[in-house]
């Protein structure tokens, strides 16, 4: 890709170096096309549309030897050498228009010439067809035949004329009114055209662009003539009217409306510099005018007078022209870039295509070629609004993390959102001789083709959406209609969800019972995982539960008329016979009982099936694609039930806990044999069913601010722990809990390349949460701590924990030493500094042994996956915490402490 832009740019270059050059007869071109950007290009390997003994002619954006064309006189009084038209013809951009046998190059020549245009590869002169283009009324088809057609050469713009700091005709700009700090811009409302001053909300007004505030300039010779014209045929009765409004409070003559024709007299306007300049100079770009009116010899003037007076908030403010000229009534120019021009021409002509296949969807008239070209503009569109690039790859399998915000702003405003929605409903209306199709014939193979347009238009508004709030808002007034397309695999759910996640406003307004009602439902008509996701994302928005709608979907999922949906969980006793050698020959069978997790489903045909999760995991592993499906679904039921009773929603805890107690839960997080991710679903579980639920509450740091008073002369560390009874026995309860914490992150700390596994990096985040949760909740005490505080502090480095201090050598019972607990403190304390000011490094202290062949290369930070950071943010904020806490809870006596097992820490209050 790099070598492709630099070739790129290296031929722009060599472009720009031609330009003046004289070119003769026999010389090769290229023929751009300025609107499009695109070359004009031969491909000898396809037929034309309509002509079918004809080679096919296109626009290529990149160009190929198909683009290179050999320039011939037509006449035999020119030859070949001869410099074209009167002796030179100079390059320069070239724009193509075909209509009625004409094309129009930007070439400066003295005197038109007729020429002949063959393609170097093909062979076969470029040729206009008699044959007429079925979607361009009144065009003719290009190709290369062989035969012998011409082409005038008509001038354009000479090459020097064209001047990137001039304005010329042509140009497209936006007029930025100075005083008001407005874009002048023209849009509907109320179905009837406006031309206004717009108020934008932004903290920069210029920063407010949009495709409606853009003007093309069109210079008038001839205004003169047109001027005298327009004077002589004023109207009296106009006159009258000018001189009521004079009296008007904001002292207009006229108002400023759009006519629909661009050649009306009405519409000159004479710009008017800022500064001194001299008669008919050049308009500079970024420049500031003045436009006075050439019929009326009035000067537009802003207003405050609001056109939508009836909205909230106005933002169209009337502007109109007045005989007075005021200094402050000036526009800035500011220049659109050509880029963006070719934007706007392309989402304008795509919805004017699209509003036209709708219609013929609607009356059933559709033809196959319409049918490719709009399923081939759709794919387009989603590449345009995505700013991908077309690679052959699958358009519906390709993700972009990040839009292109201007486009997706195009979508709206040239209304291929509006014609999107026409297009999934015209093939389902009913004009009288009933429908083309019905929404439950889609399924059938006969209408794949219909149903991939579907697919293709969700897809175009999945994207246009994406973090684009106006678009999220327009896009939700269909709520209801693309709702009655869930479950027909045209991906109205995935569109729909995609729309809602993270919405806290859309999810609140749109989701009712009778939402949650149809996903539901189709959990049990499809048995696919995604729709539980589709119910868990429902559940929240940026990581914060929404009541209303949990409270939804925990009425729905869990009542007992669902259960058939979901998978139950039962602890099992189960027999395990061994054998065992007796001092005899002869060896005995020895049973034992084991309890073990078994799941119970309903499979397609109502059966009750039932498997140890152990033996699911296995067979799956082994690839058994029904067990492989069966846990995947239970994975994301637990997501569900996790998303469910997040921030304590008891009405789905004091449901669920019974079945999925804290003992059942860790089971499973610390059964080695369990996939990664599902043990990782059962950490997120334990969570937030069990952990973050009454009576819990968060412990609050100590104060700093404390009276010298409180402060004790003498302090040992058991001290710090306060506990109640009641305490105590919910810290009994997730004893085994913290064990499987502590001896998990001891595990991944011992490891050499500790996120080298991406699917234990999964269960690695959640267990570090887990830890983040029960620290913050006060079920370790302070001897504890300190020993996972090194644990977590040898996770944030990414080192093996020999290299900074030995944990394995550090007992439960070795910490009741006072010295070297607080020796501990204090390098704890150092170490958490660096964490906090040097972003997370630590000093060098034992260079790390080399790495044996064949294992895999640590990566380096810039390089690491997201969780794997977002790990470290969640031990980076424990960390903070308990600096702050141990710098809070280290007091030195006011008078000297007498107590040697807890000699004072410097710098500590």
């Amino acid at each position: 890709m790099h070598a492709a832009d630099l070739e790129k740019k290296q031929n722009e270059t060599e472009n720009k170096k031609l330009l003046g050059t004289v070119i003769q007869y026999g010389n090769v071109i290229q023929l751009l096309h300025l609107k499009s950007n695109k070359y004009l290009t031969v491909n000898k390997r396809l037929p034309a549309l309509l002509e079918k003994n004809a080679m096919r002619v296109t626009l290529d954006e990149a160009g190929n030897e198909g683009s290179w064309f050999y320039i011939q006189p037509f006449y035999k009084l020119r030859s070949i050498g001869d410099s074209t038209t009167n002796g030179y013809l100079l390059c320069q951009f070239h724009v193509l228009k075909i209509k009625q046998h004409i094309l129009n190059f930007v070439f400066q020549v003295v005197i038109g010439d007729k020429v002949v245009l063959n393609p170097v590869n093909a062979g076969q002169p470029l040729h206009a067809s008699t044959h007429q283009l079925v979607d361009n009324p009144g065009c003719n088809e290009v190709n290369s035949v062989n035969c012998t057609t011409s082409w005038k050469i008509v001038l354009f713009m000479k090459w020097s004329d064209n001047k990137d700091d001039i304005l010329k005709g042509g140009d497209v700009v936006r007029l930025f009114h100075a005083e008001q700090e407005k874009f002048l811009t023209c849009d509907e409302h109320r179905k009837k055209q406006h031309v206004f001053l717009r108020t934008t909300g932004r903290q920069s007004a210029t920063s407010a662009t949009s495709s409606k505030a853009l003007w093309e300039v069109e210079v008038n010779p001839d205004y003169v003539e047109d001027y005298q014209e327009c004077q002589s045929s004023m109207d009296p009765d106009q006159d009258a009217a000018r001189r009521g409004l004079h009296n008007a409070p904001e002292k207009m003559a006229y108002s400023l409306v759009s006519v629909p024709e661009g050649n009306d007299i009405s519409s000159i306007f004479e710009l008017d510099p800022t500064t001194l300049r001299g008669g008919d100079s050049l308009v500079p770009r970024n420049s500031y005018v003045r436009l006075r009116h050439l019929c009326t010899n009035t000067w537009v003037h802003s207003t405050n007078i609001p056109i939508d007076k009836e909205e909230e908030k106005p933002v169209m403010l009337k502007i109109g022209t007045s005989p007075v000229k005021e200094d402050k009534e000036a526009f800035a120019i500011v220049p659109v870039s050509p880029a963006e021009v070719r934007d706007l021409d392309f989402a304008n002509d795509a919805s004017k295509v699209l509003g036209s296949i709708a219609g013929k969807l609607e009356k059933g008239t559709i033809t196959q070629n319409e049918r490719r070209s709009v399923t081939k503009l759709l794919e387009d569109l989603v590449y345009f609004v995505t700013g991908g690039t077309n690679s052959g790859q699958d358009v519906l399998e390709v993700m972009f993390a990040k839009p292109n915000r201007e486009r997706q702003k195009l979508m709206r405003e040239q209304n291929i959102l509006k014609q999107i929605f026409k297009l999934l409903q015209a093939p389902f209306t009913d004009c009288g001789d009933g429908p083309m199709l019905r929404l439950e014939e889609l399924g059938d193979q006969r209408h794949a083709p219909f149903r991939h347009i579907c697919r293709l238009c969700y897809r175009v508004l999945r994207h246009s959406q994406q973090d684009y709030r106006k678009n999220q808002e327009y896009i939700a007034k269909q709520f209801g209609f693309m709702q009655k397309q869930i479950g027909y695999d045209v991906l109205a759910e995935d569109t729909i969800t995609a729309l809602l996640h993270n919405n806290r406003k859309l999810l609140e307004k749109h989701i009712t019972a009778a939402e949650i009602d149809t996903f539901v439902s189709l959990v049990r008509k499809n048995r696919e995982p995604r729709f539980l996701d589709y119910l868990s994302d429902l559940c929240v928005s940026m990581n914060k539960s929404i009541p209303v709608t949990q409270e939804l979907i925990c009425k729905a999922v869990l009542n007992p008329a669902n259960a058939d949906i979901l998978i139950e969980t039962k602890l099992v006793l189960s027999r395990f016979e061994f054998e065992e050698l007796s001092s005899g020959e002869n060896s005995l069978e020895v049973g034992e009982d084991e309890e073990e997790v078994w799941l119970f489903w309903k499979d397609s045909n109502k059966e009750v099936r039932s498997k140890s999760i152990r033996e699911l995991a296995q067979d799956a592993k082994e690839g058994q694609k029904e067990d492989r499906d069966v846990l995947s679904y239970y994975r994301y039921q637990l997501n569900l039930f996790a998303r469910m009773c997040l921030d304590r929603q008891y009405l789905a805890i004091n449901e669920i806990s019974g079945q999925l107690d804290v003992d059942l839960i860790l089971r499973c997080m610390s059964d080695e044999n369990l996939p990664y991710d599902l043990r990782a679903s059962f950490c997120r579980l334990m969570l937030h069913m069990h952990v973050d639920r009454d009576p819990q509450e968060q412990v609050t740091p100590v104060k700093y601010a404390r009276l010298w008073s409180e402060i004790p002369s003498e302090i040992a560390i058991d001290d710090y722990d306060s506990s109640g009874t009641s305490k105590d026995e919910i810290k009994e309860r997730f004893a085994q809990t913290m064990d499987f914490v502590e001896e998990y992150l001891r595990d991944v700390v011992c490891q050499r390349f500790p996120f080298s596994d991406k699917e234990k990096n999964k269960l690695t985040f959640e267990v570090v949460n887990l830890a983040r949760n029960l620290i913050y909740f006060g079920f370790y005490n302070f001897c504890d701590l300190l020993r996972l505080t090194k644990i977590l502090l040898a996770i944030l480095d990414c080192v093996h924990v020999a290299t900074i201090f030995p944990i394995a050598k550090v007992a439960k019972g070795e910490e009741s030493k006072g010295s070297n607990v607080m020796r501990s403190i204090h390098g704890v304390g150092e170490l958490m500094t660096q964490v906090v000011l040097r972003g997370g490094g630590f000093l060098p202290i034992t260079p790390l042994a080399a790495a044996p062949e064949g294992n895999v290369k640590q990566a380096e930070p810039e390089k690491e996956d997201i969780l794997v950071m977002d790990t470290k943010l969640k031990i980076i904020e424990i960390l903070q915490r308990e600096f702050d806490e141990s710098n809070a809870q280290s007091p030195d006596s006011p008078t000297g402490s007498n107590n040697q097992e807890l000699p004072n820490v410097p710098g500590l209050l």
